[in-house]
């Protein structure tokens, strides 16, 4: 594993939880760009496990790297692909869409002679953004259990947390679990991928298995 991956974990409290993916920017005297391919769950794995395709956004930011006195700009682009599943909450007699899948595909950079990973600096508070459009107020993350599967088919561990939240939808709070994999390499990329849900459905590791498994990387 790559010092940055490890730098990853460690900055986001989360033992195994990184997606990157990336093509090569130009430098210029002004600085450089650097973009990521999106990585996908593919259609037979949705119709399989009944998760849709929500959105998937292009996360722009711009950062200062300095080295022996020489500074560049560089613009980063990501892409968050993010799936759901409505479940039906009897004890409420409501449906919700409380089941989340998500991949984060980010470049890493080389520039000045280094590599650089853009998602180095983020902690869980960032990472638990990314499905709080699902979930909000996150906390109270706790490491359960861990396990190893394929993500985009490359063998990786995955971490199990659980977390108390609040279902946006219905303004009420639950506890979830939430599936954090390491960063996978794919070719000269990375790929990450998160899975949440509340615990009072189980821990459908299996279905979380299928998910991670189902991904694919352009």
């Amino acid at each position: 594993m790559k010092e940055t991956r490890r730098e990853f974990l460690a900055a986001a409290g989360l033992a195994g939880a990184a997606g990157l993916a990336g093509c090569t920017g130009q430098l210029t005297a002004e600085g450089a760009a650097f973009g990521a391919a999106e990585a996908s769950l593919s259609a037979s794995v949705q119709s399989e496990t009944g998760y849709s395709h929500h959105r998937t956004v292009e996360d722009t930011r711009t950062r200062q790297f300095s080295r022996f006195g020489i500074s560049r700009t560089v613009e980063v682009t990501s892409s968050i692909s993010e799936y759901d599943r409505a479940i039906e909450l009897g004890f409420l007699g409501t449906r919700i869409q409380a089941a989340i899948f998500a991949t984060l595909s980010t470049p890493t950079i080389t520039i000045l002679g280094r590599d650089f990973n853009p998602v180095a600096e983020m902690d869980a508070a960032a990472i638990a953004g990314m499905i709080q459009q699902r979930y909000d107020n996150i906390r109270n993350l706790q490491e359960d259990a861990s396990f190893e599967t394929e993500v985009a088919g490359e063998t990786t561990a995955v971490t199990r947390f659980t977390a108390d939240a609040r279902l946006v939808e219905i303004g009420q709070g639950v506890e979830i679990y939430l599936y954090v994999s390491e960063p996978v390499e794919v070719g000269e990329d990375f790929v990450v991928t998160l899975a949440g849900h509340p615990t009072a459905f189980g821990r459908n590791e299996e279905t979380v298995r299928t998910l991670m498994g189902g991904v694919t990387h352009e």
